[in-house]
């Protein structure tokens, strides 16, 4: 008896079920019936907005085809060169700086050997206001731009969950800086770079390990790191990857510009860039001293000269700050002078 009240409640509950599933198809039904327009015109909007997608994506007419070498710096061999004056008692970071600068012409050659459409610039020593950081790579794709910190570490990598790194050699274990929080570094000074020229920039920074003999332990780790760190043979895949999960937002000039704004923060850059200024400034006054007929000096000394080129004043107040320069020269010469500074700000 127990057991036939219980399929009775059974079967009332499954009608029950059937009755609210017919219910919402004619619900759906009669407002399929009656707004059929809207929707057909919806979905058309979304089957022309993927067809856009796509072939923004193919970027049929695009000059970017292939990996192009965009800058080459040269700090790691002028550092090495300094450090050969005393060869004896450099040994040993000698030995460090040439291991790092093979790691990195490893890098260099698989990403000049892959098949990605993006600038490379190789080396930078970049400089914003109070920070400075030496970055290994900086890269720019039509999709995106990544940051790439090598290493070349020997034996394996052990990676905790909390973060902590050991270096095994054997049985010889030994645990080393994370090189995620040099990236973290590298981050700072390229956001302080993004904000002050108003750019709105997604970017990756990760760590390859170029030590092609050497293996990464993930223990446990978090998701975290294993998208910071990645070795150099599977490099490419993992570029790759990042690539094909995002769709194609800048043409070759745009990436071209992106560069050129890193670049002017690169300290090389920006010694050629004060430079220049240097000159112009000094031949602005040659040319005053001429027209007026008094020495040079007399317009502004050299002291004045160079505090012009380091502090690049971007108006009249900031130039009447300017040690050598009253207010009867920024009345004077105010105009010009800041005209030629904003050519190299």
């Amino acid at each position: 008896m127990a057991r036939r009240r219980y399929n009775r409640y059974n079967n009332d509950g499954d009608e029950l079920i059937g009755l609210f599933v017919l219910f919402v198809i004619g619900m759906v039904y009669s407002f399929i019936k009656e707004y059929w327009w809207i929707i057909l015109t919806i979905v058309i909007i979304i089957i022309i907005y993927l067809l856009i997608r796509i072939i923004i994506d193919l970027d049929l007419g695009g000059t970017l085809k292939s990996p192009k070498k965009y800058f080459e710096g040269d700090s790691n061999n002028r550092y090495l060169e300094k450090l050969q004056l005393n060869e004896e008692l450099n040994k040993t970071k000698i030995i460090k700086l040439k291991s790092g600068i093979l790691g990195e012409q490893r890098v260099l050659y698989n990403l000049l050997n892959s098949n990605i459409p993006m600038y490379i610039m190789h080396d930078l020593q970049l400089s914003c206001d109070d920070l400075k950081a030496q970055i290994d790579f900086i890269i720019v794709t039509k999709r995106s731009v990544y940051l790439l910190e090598s290493k070349n570490l020997y034996g394996n990598l052990d990676i905790e969950k909390d973060g902590t790194l050991t270096r095994r050699i054997g049985k010889y274990k030994k645990g080393i800086k994370n090189p995620i929080t040099q990236s973290k570094q590298h981050e700072n000074i390229i956001d302080k770079i993004l904000k002050k020229e108003k750019l709105k920039i997604k970017y990756d920074s990760f760590v390859v390990l170029t030590n092609d003999d050497a293996y990464i332990n993930f223990k446990k780790s978090e998701t975290n790191y294993r998208e910071k760190i990645v070795r150099n043979d599977k490099l490419i895949e993992f570029l790759n990857k990042k690539e094909g999960k995002r769709h194609r937002i800048r043409g070759e000039e745009q990436v071209k510009n992106i560069c050129d704004i890193f670049l002017k923060y690169n300290d090389l850059e920006i010694e050629k860039n004060n430079e220049e200024l240097k000159n112009e400034l000094r031949e602005w006054r040659r040319l005053k001293s001429v027209i007026e007929g008094v020495q040079a000096y007399i317009i502004f000394n050299d002291l004045t000269l160079d505090e012009l080129v380091s502090k690049k004043p971007a108006n009249l107040e900031q130039l009447s700050q300017i040690n050598g320069i009253g207010d009867f020269k920024v009345q004077k010469y105010g105009n010009e002078i800041i005209e030629i500074i904003i050519k190299y700000k």
